[in-house]
């Protein structure tokens, strides 16, 4: 029995064969549904931009993916090392937290010259950026990070809850 082409299964129809004749995982927001009705790819590569909250710190997130690989490039503001005249204690333990971050971290903690306190994260991928590997890969990043994080917060005042939580482009 043959399908019409405005049947009901028909969309499901196309789900199977387009899933079926891809071995590759389907990436982040890569599908979109034609004029038709059909499901098709996107584009080769996909962008997604997005940022979150954690513990006081927003952090924003860049990836790009394609059928092959993936990328994901984290920033962070953790904040600004305190003045001299304001506590000496606490910006020598902020300095402190910063450098033992960056150890731990590979290199991922550093201040600016204008004593912003900054986590950058690049992460590169074999397969395609799917919603499982950036998740656990989002996870991962800040588990490793914590620690600092909640050590950090004890002497700077996160952005979010000083209120100005400005991310810069990554």
């Amino acid at each position: 029995m043959a399908m019409e082409d405005n049947s009901p299964a028909r969309p499901a129809t196309d789900l199977v064969r387009f899933v079926d004749g891809r071995r590759p995982r389907i990436g982040v927001r890569s599908l979109a549904v034609d004029g038709q009705g059909r499901l098709t790819r996107k584009s080769d590569s996909t962008r997604l931009e997005f940022t979150f909250e954690y513990r006081g710190f927003l952090f924003a997130v860049r990836t790009e993916s394609s059928d092959h690989s993936g990328r994901m490039r984290f920033h962070a503001h953790l904040g600004n090392l305190p003045y001299s005249a304001e506590s000496l204690g606490k910006r020598a333990d902020a300095l402190a937290i910063v450098a033992a971050a960056g150890r731990a971290l590979g290199g991922r903690v550093q201040t600016t010259r204008e004593q912003r306190i900054l986590l950058f994260e690049e992460m590169r991928f074999e397969e395609p950026l799917t919603p499982v590997v950036l998740m656990s890969s989002t996870a991962r990043l800040l588990l490793e990070a914590q620690p600092f994080l909640e050590l950090l917060a004890q002497v700077v005042e996160p952005p979010v809850a000083a209120g100005h939580a400005d991310v810069q482009e990554i």
